[in-house]
């Protein structure tokens, strides 16, 4: 491979990593789920959600009414051949409830500081694609504090 296909593999997944924060952040979900291999896993904080339809449930509980957006850095891409790349990024989330039809939203502090490990495919028709994307907490604010060890106690059962 040489260096112009690997800049290119680069690219086209740091798309993905872009695509996904824009598309979550306006509640795209159809345009969300077409960066999804058919098999893909998100695992979001240590919970799976497996394939278009566990996708789909994840998006379908969160939060109606909100501002997101998620600002994405520190994006690295390893290729590990024509078909196989893996990567890592930061993402820090800003929220404002019940705010969507009303921005600007009040800007506090932001909600959480996550690393998002990815494993890309490229799909023969679809492009580059989403295999696995694991979401590990960092930092986050007082009220994600409690849901995040509640979600850790109820797995630990």
């Amino acid at each position: 491979m040489d260096d112009l296909e690997r800049l290119l593999i680069e690219r086209a997944c740091e798309r993905l990593v872009h695509d996904y924060a824009n598309l979550l952040d306006a509640y795209d979900h159809d345009g969300f789920l077409k960066l999804w291999a058919e098999d893909a896993v998100l695992d979001m904080l240590g919970t799976q959600h497996r394939g278009p339809e566990g996708l789909r449930g994840w998006l379908a509980g969160r939060e109606p009414r909100m501002i997101c957006r998620h600002l994405v850095t520190n994006t690295v891409t390893d290729v590990i051949d024509a078909d196989t790349a893996t990567g890592r990024c930061y993402t820090i989330a800003f929220r404002a409830r019940n705010a969507e039809g009303a921005a600007p939203g009040p800007v506090g502090d932001p909600t959480f500081v996550v690393t998002y490990r990815n494993h890309f495919t490229r799909h023969p028709q679809r492009g580059w694609l989403f295999a696995r994307r694991e979401v590990i907490a960092d930092l986050v604010g007082p009220d994600q504090m409690h849901a995040l060890f509640m979600a850790m106690k109820s797995r630990a059962v």
